[in-house]
Formats: structure tokens, C-alpha cells, sequence
């Protein structure tokens, strides 16, 4: 199998660098890349909408290997707009207390969530489109149960986020989304997208597998080899 690991907000594809050596130990193809504006894909956060998001997804999609995707948080969005777009170049994708949103939705439909610890803790600029978390709520937020040695490279690696992919409403459709198998992994104990906003989302959208890890919003730092085997469950016959 091939997979395709997409970060969220304020991160970038370093986030699973401790997950893809599991993928890859037992035969598969695993990939993880940068999203617009970090990285080694660097752009003006104004300049990046939902679209320039997806096309980044579909580039690194093969056309002739279906590529398994695994999106955690803010970028399901992205996920499933490539979905719509591609959907004979996607087997399946995985969702990591992510935002899979239905047709018409967008992130910012999702914003108040008031079991979340982001909530009153994000700053902004409406000029120059960005979206910041204060740093002083990174670790309860965001890497409860976390190493300190990873917490203290995601210090030194968050980035500001483009604000106008969670502006951008979702245009999904039956025979191009629809085609393409979801499934949801749970976050039980997350501060950043609570439970009770993943079990929404699910009702919303719809998936077919559905598992759940005991972690805060970060299992790639804290707990890679579960959710590898998470993933490669949820991502088999």
C-alpha cells in the first residue's frame, strides 16, 4: 500500500517522523508533505486558499497507485476536497481527530467548540490572513501527553497558519467524494478538537470504520506505534 500523511494547522510534514518508519517496517510506502506555507513549501499566508491546499495533495497523488491518505486535524478539509477531485487516485482516507466536514461546511462552521482549549486562545490577522496559537497553550492544548524533547521541536517549528482554507466551503459531491472510503480515528482524551466535536463530525459526514486512541491531540509524538497500528488497521481489507 501507499500512503500519503497530511499535517494540520500550524505544523508540517516533520510531525510524522516518528510514525512513517512503522508504515514503511512492514513493506508499505509512506510519505508525509508540507502543506502551503511552511517548510519547504513556503508562501505568503494570504496567498493560500483551501484550492492551493488541495492541488498540493493531487500533485502528490501518483495516477497510476491509489494512494491511502491520512489527514490529522484542520486539513481534512483539504482531504476531502482532493477526494472529490480525484477520487480514482484515492483508496481510502483517514481521518485523525479531523475535520470531515460534509458538502457546504467549512472550518469555521466548527469554530465554536467550547470543550476545545483553542478556543480564545487563537490570535490573528485580518490583514494579512494568519492564524496563530498563543504559545502558552501549546502543551496543554495540543501535546498533553507528549514528550518534552517533542514539544520542544514544535516549539521551535510552528508556523502562523493561512486563515482562508477555513474559510472555504467544502463542494462535495456522490460520485466523486462519495466514491472514496472514510474512516475516523478518535482522540479520546484531545484539548484541541474535543471528542464531542469528532463524534459530530462522524454523525455528519458518515465513515464506515471508526477507532479511537487514549490520547491528547498530538499520538504522533506520543503514542507513533499504536497509531501506526490504528492506521494499517483502518487502512486494510
Amino acid at each position: 500500500m501507499r500512503f500519503l500523511f497530511i499535517h494540520g494547522s500550524w505544523h508540517g510534514a516533520w510531525v510524522w517522523r516518528k510514525v512513517l518508519p512503522h508504515i514503511q517496517l512492514e513493506g508499505h510506502e509512506a510519505i508525509a508533505i508540507d502543506l502551503p506555507g511552511r517548510g519547504r513549501a513556503p508562501a505568503a499566508p494570504a496567498l493560500v486558499g483551501l484550492g492551493a491546499m488541495t492541488q498540493t495533495i493531487l500533485r502528490a497523488l501518483p495516477s497510476t497507485t491509489k494512494s491511502t491518505i491520512v489527514v490529522h486535524s484542520r486539513y481534512g478539509v483539504a482531504a476531502s476536497s482532493a477526494s472529490e477531485q480525484a477520487p480514482d487516485r484515492i483508496a481510502r482516507v483517514i481521518y485523525l481527530a479531523s475535520f470531515m466536514a460534509p458538502n457546504g461546511k467549512r472550518v469555521l462552521d466548527y469554530a465554536n467548540d467550547p470543550d476545545s482549549l483553542l478556543t480564545g486562545n487563537i490570535d490573528g490577522s485580518r490583514l494579512a490572513l494568519w492564524d496563530w496559537l498563543r504559545p502558552e497553550a501549546y502543551t496543554e492544548a495540543l501535546y498533553a501527553d507528549c514528550p518534552p524533547d517533542d514539544i520542544a521541536l514544535a516549539r521551535a517549528l510552528l508556523v502562523r497558519e493561512p486563515s482562508r482554507p477555513a474559510l472555504g466551503r467544502l463542494r462535495l459531491s456522490p460520485h466523486g467524494y462519495g466514491r472514496v472510503p472514510r474512516a475516523y480515528i478518535r482522540l479520546t482524551q484531545d484539548r484541541a478538537v474535543s471528542l464531542k466535536l469528532q463524534d459530530r463530525l462522524i454523525g455528519e459526514a458518515g465513515a464506515d470504520r471508526i477507532e479511537s486512541l487514549a490520547t491528547s491531540h498530538s499520538p504522533y509524538f506520543s503514542q507513533p506505534e499504536a497509531l501506526g497500528r490504528t492506521i494499517l488497521r483502518l487502512a486494510g481489507p
